[in-house]
């Protein structure tokens, strides 16, 4: 029992090592984060274009018929894109309103995606229109960005009297952008930091609350004996319990080893330098012995013999029970 106990405290404080290294990672990479924020957010770092304006189609595309713009710009770390309109040539529209959307994150940049739909409502040549994008942020404030919209050629449709007329398409509402805080996983770290060391405080308090080992053994007595007397054990079960109970008590007692250990091996122990008299050594071994002849022999017991054997138990637990003086030592009576 007392080996499976001391390889589990091992794994929990192995884990608990592990989370609280994995932490420390997280929160240093958080206040690099926020450092490197910091810095981009004040430097005069310009948003770049990152992938011209491209149209889904340019050459002959049917009147009415949707056609995709999409475009990719980089910011720096600390600028905010507020605004991204589209203006088409001449013989086009837009159909609903231009979008945008952060497509990645890099270390000290932001990718975004702008998008939008437009269709021709002439025939013949389009011109080309223009794209911008406004940003606010570092060292300039305010960023106006331009690039080119490119044109295409537009067809009309063909109308026969079997054939039916070709709407537009659906108008698909934009992607919105989600934003997200810059020092989120700074404070995902610190609220991981704070549980870990609740669960680390909150189990040293326990331990500290835990009864001291006469308590529990004087209770455990009583509970057995209260079962045997209320019918829900036999005398002979009782004995047996007893015995663990006193084993288990001066075990945590006085740090002994017995979990592996025979009467007899026990018993050398306890009268080699042991912390017994020899009327508390002479108690053990009579009733130890008994408890032998009943667990083994299958002698017969009763419950005169266990309440006896239970008396003095408790009072060898007592004798050997540590009491706090009055200047706040413990000392055993």
């Amino acid at each position: 029992m007392r080996r499976n106990t001391s390889i589990r405290n091992r794994f929990v404080r192995t884990l608990l090592i592990v989370v609280l290294v994995l932490i420390a990672a997280a929160v240093a990479f958080g206040v690099a984060v926020a450092v490197k924020y910091n810095i981009s957010a004040k430097s005069a770092d310009k948003a770049v274009i990152e992938q011209s304006a491209a149209l889904s189609e340019e050459k002959d595309v049917p009147l009415g018929k949707n056609i995709h713009i999409a475009s990719k710009i980089r910011l720096p770390w600390g600028r905010r894109l507020v605004a991204f309109d589209v203006i088409p040539g001449k013989g086009a529209q837009l159909a609903g309103t231009p979008g945008y959307v952060r497509e990645s994150i890099g270390w000290g940049t932001t990718v975004w995606r702008l998008h939008a739909v437009m269709h021709a409502y002439r025939p013949g040549l389009i011109e080309p229109g223009t794209m911008a994008a406004v940003i606010e942020g570092g060292a300039d404030k305010k960023q106006e960005l331009s690039m080119s919209l490119p044109g295409f050629t537009a067809k009309a449709l063909p109308v026969t009297d079997k054939d039916e007329l070709v709407t537009a398409g659906k108008i698909v509402e934009p992607e919105t952008a989600v934003k997200s805080p810059t020092v989120a996983l700074v404070v995902i770290a610190c609220l991981a930091v704070a549980g870990i060391l609740w669960f680390l405080l909150r189990r040293r308090a326990v331990r500290k609350q835990a009864p001291p080992p006469w308590t529990v053994a004087l209770d455990t007595i009583g509970h057995i004996r209260s079962d045997l007397h209320n019918g829900k054990a036999n005398a002979a079960s009782a004995i047996v319990s007893l015995t663990d109970v006193i084993r288990g008590y001066l075990e945590a007692r006085f740090r002994l080893r017995v979990e592996h250990q025979t009467t007899r091996e026990f018993l050398d122990d306890i009268r080699n330098g042991g912390p017994l008299d020899s009327k508390q050594s002479s108690f053990l071994k009579e009733f130890l012995n008994s408890a032998d002849m009943v667990k083994f022999a299958r002698a017969p017991a009763d419950i005169m013999l266990f309440d006896e054997a239970a008396s003095r138990a408790e009072t060898l637990v007592r004798e050997t029970a540590v009491v706090e003086s009055e200047n706040g030592k413990e000392t055993q009576p």
